[in-house]
C-alpha cells in the first residue's frame, strides 16, 4: 500500500474529505476575498501572461490573442497563423489557442511564445510558435515544434507553455484520445517514438535544450517526459528548481505531479482514477519505472488546469502555497506545499462556482482567474477591503 492511500484511510476516520484527497484538508482561511472583474466578453480565456509596461495579453480558445490595459479595455492583436483550429465543432472539442509564454527579454525585443491546435493536412495537432508582438500584431512567426502524428480527435491537446528557473521553455503535449480504448496496443503516451502524451524542453530559439535526457533511436531530442494523458498548467515553484504540472484523469484521477528528467507518469497504465471504456486493459513497458503523483484527488473530479504559486502581500498567509484552478465546479484549490509535499488542500470561492481555466499572480501581489465561459472573464482575487491594514 503505497503512503498516499495509506495517509488517505489512516484520516478517513476523523473526516470524510481524507477519502478524496491524498492531502487532508487544511484550515479554512479567515480571509475574505474581494471579486473586482477586470474585463469581459472574452471567448474561453486560457492563458495570461502580465506585460512588463502594464496591462496583459490573454489567449481566447474560441477566438483569438487579446490585450488588456490597466482600465479593462480589450484589443484585439491581428496576425495569428493561418492554421489555428479556433472553431469548436462540438462541445467536447479542445481545440484552440491554448498557452502564452513572454520571452525574458520581452520588452526589448517584443518575442513571445504561443501553443494552439494546429489544422493540416492528416488533421490537428499542437504546435509552438515564436512571434514577435509589434503594436496590434504579431510578426515574424516562427514555427519551433509540431507533436506528430496528426490525428483527427481533437481532444487533449495539452498546450501548457512554461519559461522555468533554467531559463528553458517547456511544452505539455496530450495524448489526444477521447476513449482510452483508441490508443494502438503500445498506448501514445508511452511510445517514445510518438510525440503526443509527453513534455518537451526547448532553449528559447526553439532548439531542443541542452541536457535533455536520451531516450533512444526515433525520439525527438526536445523530449523530457512520457506518461501524461492532458497536462495544461504548469508552475515554477519560487526558490527551488521544481516545476509542478496539473494532468487531468479520465474518470477521476486528477493529479498534482512534479516534472523531472526522464519521467514517465504511468498513463494510461498507472492512474488513480478509471477509464471511459471500463472493458480497457493498457499494456505497459516492460521493466518501466513510474513516477507517482505528489497529489491525487479521489473521489471527486476537480479537473486542475492552471496553477501558480503565491509569492505576493496581498495574502501573507498563502506565501508559498501552490494555487490551482479548476474546471469542474469552480475549484480554486489552495495546496499547502513543504518541501516538495502536499501537506493539506483548501477550497475556495465555493459561493459562487463557475468554470476557472487560469490562476496567476499579478505583478500587484493579487492573484488573477479566467473564467471558461463564452462570455469569459478576467477578475482580480483582492483582500476585502474591510480586512486590509
Amino acid at each position: 500500500m503505497s503512503w498516499l492511500i495509506a495517509a488517505a484511510l489512516i484520516g478517513a476516520a476523523q473526516d470524510p474529505r481524507f477519502l478524496e484527497d491524498s492531502a487532508p484538508p487544511s484550515p479554512v482561511s479567515a480571509i475574505r476575498i474581494e471579486r473586482v472583474t477586470i474585463a469581459a466578453g472574452l471567448r474561453h480565456p486560457w492563458s495570461i501572461a502580465f506585460l512588463p509596461h502594464g496591462g496583459m495579453l490573454v489567449t481566447e480558445k474560441d477566438g483569438g490573442l487579446v490585450r488588456i490595459d490597466a482600465g479593462g479595455a480589450v484589443t484585439r492583436i491581428a496576425g495569428l497563423p493561418d492554421d489555428l483550429d479556433n472553431v469548436r465543432q462540438n462541445p467536447r472539442d479542445n481545440s484552440g489557442l491554448f498557452g502564452i509564454a513572454l520571452h525574458p527579454d520581452f520588452a526589448a525585443n517584443g518575442r513571445l511564445y504561443l501553443s494552439y491546435a494546429s489544422r493540416g493536412e492528416g488533421g490537428t495537432t499542437t504546435r509552438l510558435i515564436r512571434a514577435r508582438l509589434d503594436g496590434d500584431r504579431l510578426s515574424d512567426i516562427e514555427s519551433l515544434f509540431e507533436a506528430t502524428p496528426r490525428s483527427g480527435d481533437r481532444f487533449h491537446y495539452g498546450g501548457g507553455l512554461l519559461i522555468g528557473p533554467d531559463g528553458k521553455l517547456y511544452l505539455t503535449v496530450g495524448e489526444r484520445h477521447y476513449m482510452e480504448s483508441d490508443n494502438p496496443p503500445l498506448p501514445v503516451s508511452l511510445d517514445v517514438t510518438d510525440r503526443r502524451g509527453k513534455i518537451f524542453r526547448f532553449e528559447l530559439d526553439g532548439r531542443p535544450a541542452e541536457g535533455n535526457p536520451d531516450f533512444g533511436p526515433g525520439t525527438h531530442p526536445a523530449l523530457y517526459a512520457l506518461g501524461i494523458r492532458a497536462a495544461q498548467g504548469m508552475a515554477a515553484e519560487p526558490g527551488t528548481e521544481r516545476i509542478w504540472f496539473s494532468e487531468h484523469g479520465s474518470t477521476q484521477g486528477d493529479e498534482i505531479n512534479i516534472l523531472a528528467p526522464g519521467a514517465n507518469y504511468g498513463w494510461p497504465v498507472r492512474t488513480g482514477g478509471g477509464y471511459r471504456d471500463p472493458a480497457y486493459r493498457p499494456r505497459g513497458l516492460e521493466g518501466a519505472a513510474y513516477t507517482d503523483p505528489v497529489h491525487e484527488w479521489r473521489g471527486r473530479t476537480v479537473a486542475p488546469t492552471g496553477l501558480t504559486f503565491y509569492t505576493g502581500n496581498v495574502f501573507p498567509e498563502w506565501r508559498g502555497d501552490l494555487i490551482v484552478a479548476g474546471l469542474r465546479r469552480g475549484y480554486l484549490m489552495r495546496l499547502d506545499v513543504e518541501h516538495g509535499t502536499v501537506r493539506g488542500v483548501e477550497y475556495l470561492l465555493e459561493d459562487a462556482p463557475v468554470r476557472l481555466r487560469n490562476v496567476t499572480q499579478g505583478p500587484d501581489g493579487a492573484l488573477y482567474i479566467l473564467t471558461d465561459e463564452a462570455d469569459g472573464k478576467v477578475i482580480r482575487l483582492d483582500r476585502h477591503r474591510g480586512d486590509r491594514p
